[in-house]
């Protein structure tokens, strides 16, 4: 799942991330696997994800929920979403693990961390994949802050000015720090956006008066 390996941040801001992506495979078990995808979304859900979410129908975060999901999933089903917790993330992982329905589990976060919680589980990964930066121009990127919260889109859908936009509201004190990370979340439609991350990199703009009264 290469599109939620370019998170960006420190390992302080990234230890609590987590992504979990489940699919069956065209061609070879997607028949019959809506079924089985939702037996995992209920697992999931319960567990209550930062974020869960559909192209077919958007995120939670944008007031979809979870019967929406469910009753969209197309003949190819994936649950996309994510976790803030590290013991719930390890939950997930150990009920998916004992329903044993055959299908493919990928999750992205600190490789440590990752790897883990495979080895308290008895999972032996199937593979590991790693971002190695970015290359090209760079100087014509936005800076690093913004990265840290456009790159929780994995899809690229999240744009600089959006994020330039909320921070600034943020600044003056027009926005409050989380709804300014559920605004940023809307144009992610698939779920591995972490509100709960976001929210802690945007507390930083709180006006110094606020942080006082607070």
């Amino acid at each position: 799942m290469t599109h939620s390996l370019h998170r960006r941040g420190t390992e302080e801001s990234l230890k609590d991330d987590f992504v979990l992506l489940v699919t069956s495979a065209y061609g070879f078990n997607h028949v019959g696997s809506k079924d089985k995808m939702r037996k995992i979304l209920d697992e999931v859900f319960e567990l209550e994800p930062c974020n869960i979410g559909s192209y077919d129908t958007g995120t939670i975060l944008s007031g979809v929920d979870i019967q929406e999901i469910r009753d969209a999933l197309n003949d190819v089903p994936r649950v996309r979403c994510c976790f803030s917790s590290k013991e719930k993330m390890k939950k997930v992982l150990q009920r998916i693990k004992e329903l044993d329905l055959g299908l493919s589990v990928t999750v992205s976060g600190l490789t440590d961390e990752v790897l883990d919680m495979a080895r308290e589980l008895d999972i032996k990964p199937h593979c590991v994949n790693l971002s190695l930066e970015i290359w090209g121009n760079v100087e014509k990127l936005p800076s690093e802050e913004v990265l840290e919260l456009v790159t929780m889109c994995g899809h690229g859908l999240i744009s600089s000015g959006l994020v330039e936009d909320c921070i600034e509201k943020v600044k003056k004190g027009h926005m409050t720090p989380r709804d300014a990370a559920v605004k940023i979340s809307h144009p992610c439609v698939c779920g591995i956006y972490n509100p709960d991350r976001a929210e802690k990199l945007l507390e930083k703009y709180v006006p110094q008066k606020e942080q006082e009264m607070a």
